[in-house]
């Protein structure tokens, strides 16, 4: 991976799960990188990790950012030319998930997850153009299998994803003749930190379920380090001939059929109104995972109160 080093990539939601890990796995390519997230000092533990992995002091820097707001968006890219004079690679990785179907999905977690999941995309990728152009760069859209296969429990998240999707193949078009290359991965079922927490307050495993091989022909669930290989692969000179590819890396979740285990929708049922929207803490949603998952245990209904 000789052709990552010394270029400029900019990762959004680099703090934690796949943008965080994907950051950390592409410092060994001693490639200059700037980092994106909301929360100032957890970018910074990132950015230590960057460092010690290879890209070494003064390569790495954080922006704090909401990319929900536009004044922010324009300024990431900004900022990141201004540190390194370049961009080569942009990696639209952050997003917004609640766990909604049509009928519940308030207005304000809709737009939230829209200004997130395909605004944020979409306007930073605009910004980024002039620079990518100049050193004949690629975006890297980090996408789902929700946007492939209607979900109902995450009805406005599957929407975003799917315009995402067409959105980097029409982009991948308009750049092609500057040589720019845009292509997405479609992820499934990965086992981020996050995800982690929230099953295990439910009294299960993210991996090795019965659902779960019913869901991914290869069984389990990916890895973050899966997701990470690919983007590094997209961002190199090895995936030169790709442009406008949405290529899903789901252990082969694609290919089965849309309908969603019992198991799986009752945990999805369960999770109704967590996501980024959502005003309670951590330790509230796993008090009330814990809960859930005793009730049932004890042969009651969970409630949803």
């Amino acid at each position: 991976m000789e052709s990552l080093s010394n270029k400029v990539i900019l990762i959004t939601g680099a703090s934690t799960g796949i943008g965080g890990h994907t950051a950390k796995m592409l410092s060994k390519f001693k490639p200059r990188l700037a980092l994106v997230a909301r929360s100032a000092d957890k970018l910074k533990d990132v950015q230590t990790q960057c460092q010690e992995a290879g890209c070494g002091k003064g390569n790495v820097i954080t922006l704090t950012a909401d990319l929900g707001k536009q004044e922010d968006l324009s300024r990431v890219i900004a900022d990141t030319v201004k540190a390194f004079g370049q961009l080569d690679v942009l990696v639209n990785n952050a997003a917004a998930f609640v766990y909604n179907d049509v009928e519940t999905t308030t207005p304000e977690s809709f737009d939230r997850t829209m200004a997130v999941n395909i605004r944020a995309p979409f306007f930073l990728s605009q910004a980024a153009m002039p620079h990518l152009r100049k050193t004949s760069g690629s975006i890297i859209n980090i996408s789902s299998v929700a946007g492939m296969r209607p979900f109902t429990e995450a009805a406005a998240y599957g929407v975003s994803k799917a315009a995402l999707d067409h959105f980097t193949r029409t982009l991948a078009l308009e750049l092609a003749p500057s040589g720019v290359r845009v292509n997405a991965i479609t992820v499934g079922g990965t086992t981020t930190d996050t995800q982690a927490e929230m099953m295990k307050a439910m009294g299960t495993e993210l991996v090795d379920t019965t659902a779960s091989t019913k869901l991914q022909p290869l069984g389990g669930f990916c890895s973050m380090e899966d997701i990470g290989k690919v983007v590094t692969f997209l961002a190199s000179d090895l995936s030169a001939a790709m442009t406008g590819t949405c290529l899903p890396v789901d252990r082969g979740f694609s290919l089965v059929s849309p309908a969603l285990p019992d198991e799986v929708l009752e945990r999805l049922s369960a999770m109704k109104n967590i996501g980024d929207t959502n005003p309670m803490s951590t330790q509230q949603r796993t008090e009330q995972m814990k809960a859930m998952a005793q009730a049932k245990k004890d042969g009651n209904k969970p409630s949803e109160s």
